[in-house]
């Protein structure tokens, strides 16, 4: 709405301050200068409401949706392994890679760059929050003030709580694959003798 009504505002300008000399504002002089103004204040106020709602986030809250989703260890359902989350430097963040599939082979997923990511340790069974905190207007009036702005729903930031039960292991994809190879020589190791 407030698109069209700049819109509106700038024609009604420009054709007041056209028709300044026509015959229907010779009589009238201050009606013409009460609708140039009226137009330009209405212009004025549109871009100011639209500019504050880009940079200030006017008529905008934030509200943050909860998801919860259960995850298992990294190795597997091997009983005898600790419960184990990856992680994976991308330069300054840390990804961390953790297990959807309870059974069978591990399906693997990754928390995103721009995610703020804690761990947390639990006596429940092992579960990831994520917490997105997304931008929404305050009420119908500003939706329908700022509509085709683009600033519906977007998304502000998210955070991911990993609550880990007691015996859990955080760890590098590079220690795992060094833990890897030193296991496999301690078994071949054994099986020689």
């Amino acid at each position: 709405m407030i698109l069209f009504t700049l819109i509106i505002s700038v024609i009604l300008f420009v054709i007041f301050i056209f028709t300044s000399g026509s015959k229907l504002f010779s009589k009238y002089r201050w009606l013409q200068y009460i609708l140039v103004a009226l137009s330009l204040i209405v212009f004025l106020g549109s871009e100011t409401l639209l500019i504050l709602n880009e940079h200030s986030h006017f008529g905008m809250k934030n509200k943050v949706y909860t998801k919860k989703v259960e995850i298992y260890s990294a190795t597997g359902q091997n009983p005898q392994a600790p419960f184990l989350v990856l992680t994976q430097n991308v330069g300054k963040d840390k990804l961390y890679i953790y297990n959807i599939n309870k059974l069978g082979k591990p399906k693997m997923k990754h928390t995103q760059m721009t995610d703020h990511n804690l761990v947390k340790n639990t006596d429940q069974p092992a579960y990831l929050a994520i917490e997105k905190t997304r931008r929404v207007f305050k009420s119908d009036f500003y939706k329908t003030l700022f509509a085709y702005s683009g600033n519906k729903n977007v998304l502000v930031s998210t955070r991911n709580v990993f609550y880990l039960p007691q015996n859990h292991q955080v760890m590098s994809v590079q220690d795992m694959k060094k833990m890897q190879k030193e296991m496999q020589k301690k078994q071949a190791m054994q099986q020689k003798k």
